[in-house]
This record gives structure tokens, C-alpha cells and sequence, in this order.
């Protein structure tokens, strides 16, 4: 059995100062930031760990931010 690695979104994901490496997009009337670094990061991760959101986004985790263009490398989310 793998470890579960937990992550939270707002100010971890979508940054609280973004770098510019960062594309911004308009999600339930919020700008959120994503990086597609973090995209490759997730990947790593998902190596050695399974993923899982642990947020106030809930179910919107797994709507709006796992087809966008920066997490669509990430691992399947439980």
C-alpha cells in the first residue's frame, strides 16, 4: 500500500503571488493561477505517492482544475 500525499489548492496549486511562469484562469468567478511545473511536480509525486485532494474545492478539484491544460499530466485524484 502507498502513502497518501494530500493536497490542498489555494495558496499551495494556485499561488497566493504568482511567477509568471503561471497562466491564469477565470474558475467559479476566482482567478486561479496553475503552473504547468506543478503539473510535472504531481507526476513525480504520483510515483511514490497516491494523490488525493484535501481542500475546500471538494468535488470542484476534480471538475475545473484536473482537465485544465496545466494539471491534465496529473495523476487520476481520489
Amino acid at each position: 500500500m502507498r502513502p497518501l500525499l494530500y493536497l490542498d489548492v489555494d495558496g499551495v496549486l494556485n499561488p497566493d503571488h504568482p511567477t509568471p511562469e503561471c497562466t491564469t484562469h477565470r474558475i467559479l468567478d476566482l482567478d486561479v493561477h496553475l503552473s504547468a511545473r506543478h503539473a510535472a511536480w504531481l507526476q513525480e509525486l504520483a510515483g511514490t505517492y497516491d494523490l488525493t485532494w484535501a481542500t475546500t474545492w471538494e468535488d470542484h478539484a476534480n471538475t475545473h482544475l484536473s482537465p485544465s491544460p496545466e494539471t491534465r499530466a496529473s495523476p487520476s485524484w481520489t
